[in-house]
């Protein structure tokens, strides 16, 4: 994989796109109860900071509730994780087996709500017909998560994610 220069990574950080961040949730779980391991609670912490350093607007029920950038809140608190997913441009889900609830719960609004979502997998993971099916309803992307990434490797995997999105729907422009 090329590795991209900090110059191609902010000039690439002008988008205006709010993502949420759809996986299990790290609030309801701890590192020693067996459901929700550290390396999993590593690899979604990883993934909202490649989005914030990809300068979109993060929502992510695991870490905060509210729409962030580079670790600043950039407007009030949102009243539900529905009603962030109503003005979200995009969902970025991990999903894992078995699929969690509340993970299941959000893709189901993201699809209802015609939104596109990028879904990272696991390899060798089979899926309910729930996750293979959700492209019959919305523009999906899978792409599968590699946990050998570098930082590096997971932002320009961030970047072209988003970069498929702007192909899927014209995002609102700023205002």
């Amino acid at each position: 994989m090329t590795e991209l220069s900090d110059v191609e990574i902010a000039a690439d950080a002008r988008r205006t796109v709010r993502v949420f961040l759809a996986a299990p949730s790290l609030r309801l779980t701890g590192p020693a109860d067996g459901v929700f391991s550290l390396a999993l609670r590593g690899r979604i912490n990883a993934v909202r900071e490649a989005l914030l350093d990809c300068g979109v607007s993060v929502f992510s029920t695991h870490h905060d509730d509210v729409w962030t950038t580079r670790g600043v809140g950039t407007g009030m608190r949102v009243p539900s994780a529905f009603r962030a997913m109503q003005s979200a441009d995009l969902a970025i889900a991990y999903v894992g087996s078995p699929l969690s609830a509340g993970v299941g719960m959000e893709l189901g609004w993201a699809t209802a709500l015609r939104k596109p979502v990028v879904l990272l997998v696991d390899k060798a993971v089979a899926h309910s017909p729930m996750i293979s099916t959700l492209e019959e309803v919305s523009p999906v992307l899978p792409l599968e998560f590699d946990t050998s990434w570098t930082d590096q490797q997971l932002r320009h995997t961030i970047l072209t994610a988003l970069d498929w999105a702007d192909t899927s729907v014209a995002y609102p422009e700023a205002s």
